[in-house]
């Protein structure tokens, strides 16, 4: 018994060992910089837009674009937990300055002064159509006069629908847009071109898998933070660049258009126990 009970400390103490080397290890590869988060524990992303919470009851919907996808993986890398600010592009310097963000999201277009730096995704993408398969809506000189619909987030994109001369609708989320296209409400929806492909491919959707001749220019969202920060952006730099490698754009759009996919279902197949 003994023995057996001598073997067993040594197992323990064994596993104790293997245990604290695992800690050590994984503390040893904690990502350098961002040194504020870490220490508030807790990983604050200025994002252009955030959509208000719904009222208790409402609805939960998918919001436009990756944004709030993106700070979620960067706070996983970072092991930290998430919190999204609204903060747009002109005021990214000031709040990094002030310490109330840790992080911006925003279009490469944006000027920034020389405290901020600029580190690039790799992800961009411009607007594409979502139109019934049976109308003859083909060029973006089609929709002229005709209903374009799509998320109030997507600022671009409604200045794009504008200049064809179409008749802009913005809803409050993509999967309230793209209802308004599958019920006859709107002729075309808009969402970013990165997503389409996933989308038209569920079946549900093949009936509406037509699309305008491409227009505007390809946008890049692009991670803003401090310049002082050589640390952090040293470590984003390359994430990024495992992002890029690793497929994480396909996984994060295609999950995007599968959640999509299935709050325009709940919308269209569910009722709604709440009104």
């Amino acid at each position: 018994m003994a023995r057996h009970l001598t073997h067993l400390t040594h197992l323990l103490a064994l596993t104790a060992g293997l245990l604290l080397a695992g800690a050590g290890a994984a503390h040893a590869q904690q990502p350098a910089g961002f040194a504020a988060a870490k220490a508030r524990g807790e990983l604050v992303v200025g994002v252009p837009y955030l959509a208000p919470l719904p009222v208790a009851g409402a609805k939960i919907r998918t919001p436009h674009g990756l944004d709030a996808n993106m700070a979620e993986k960067l706070g996983l890398s970072l092991g930290l937990p998430v919190r999204l600010q609204q903060v747009p592009a002109d005021e990214a310097g000031a709040r990094l300055a002030a310490g109330d963000v840790d992080v911006v999201l925003a279009d490469r277009e944006s000027t920034q002064p020389p405290t901020v730096a600029v580190q690039p995704t790799g992800y961009r993408t411009r607007p594409k159509a979502v139109i019934r398969s049976d109308t003859t809506l083909r060029k973006p000189a089609d929709v002229r006069g005709r209903s374009v619909c799509m998320a109030e987030a997507a600022s671009d994109t409604r200045a794009l629908a504008e200049s064809w001369g179409a008749v802009v609708r913005t809803y409050r989320v993509p999967s309230d847009a793209l209802v308004a296209v599958r019920e006859g409400a709107c002729d075309v929806g808009l969402v970013d071109d990165a997503v389409w492909e996933p989308l038209v491919r569920f079946p549900e959707w093949k009936k509406f898998s037509s699309t305008l001749e491409p227009d505007g220019a390809p946008r890049e969202r692009v991670w803003l933070l401090p310049a002082a920060d050589t640390a952090g952006r040293a470590w984003l730099a390359s994430e990024m660049k495992a992002w890029n490698q690793s497929g994480a754009w396909k996984a994060m759009t295609a999950k995007w258009a599968r959640d999509v996919a299935f709050d325009v279902y709940l919308d269209q197949e569910v009722p709604d126990c709440h009104g």
